[in-house]
């Protein structure tokens, strides 16, 4: 039989566990949770961005993933900013700086761990990395460091090449 305490520290641990939310790995600039899952796998490859405001060789490489954008208009192309939302200010700066046009999220280094790490059982290295998703939602490559427009669309006419049935 389980004594009173022991009783009581359980039921406050499921009260912490029901009642603790969640931490959401990303939002947009409006504050509204967005997840993963809601992003990817809706018939298009998309190609996400992690980057940050103070990161000086996103500054310097961004260019190719606005270039990547505007050549490939059937791939989802998403930012995710590394800002956090104390530095959605520098975040917003940085995209009106830099002209992104696609779609920008807010999260922070440690959820961005976490999922990698839970999806792709990669830690996270640094800004820029980029995150490649088949059609169907699949994470088929992570690649921290500047990529090119021309990298990018390579990796993926090559996926397509692979993965098509033989006539």
């Amino acid at each position: 039989m389980l004594s009173s305490k022991r009783i009581l520290i359980i039921a406050l641990f499921i009260q912490g566990v029901l009642l603790t939310a969640p931490a959401n790995a990303l939002s947009d600039m409006q504050d509204t949770p967005i997840t993963f899952d809601n992003l990817v796998g809706k018939g298009k490859w998309t190609v996400m961005e992690v980057w940050a405001s103070d990161c000086r060789m996103c500054r310097a490489s961004i260019h190719h993933t606005v270039d990547f954008e505007m050549s490939n208009p059937d791939v989802d192309v998403i930012g995710i900013s590394l800002d956090g939302k104390e530095g959605k200010a520098n975040a917003k700066k940085f995209i009106d700086e830099q002209g992104l046009t696609f779609n920008n999220l807010i999260s922070d280094p440690s959820e961005i761990d976490k999922y990698l790490y839970s999806t792709a059982k990669e830690s996270f290295i640094g800004t820029p990395t980029f995150m490649v998703y088949n059609p169907e939602g699949k994470l088929l490559a992570v690649q921290p460091g500047a990529i090119t427009a021309e990298e990018l669309s390579d990796f993926i006419k090559k996926q397509d090449t692979q993965n098509k049935p033989a006539s």
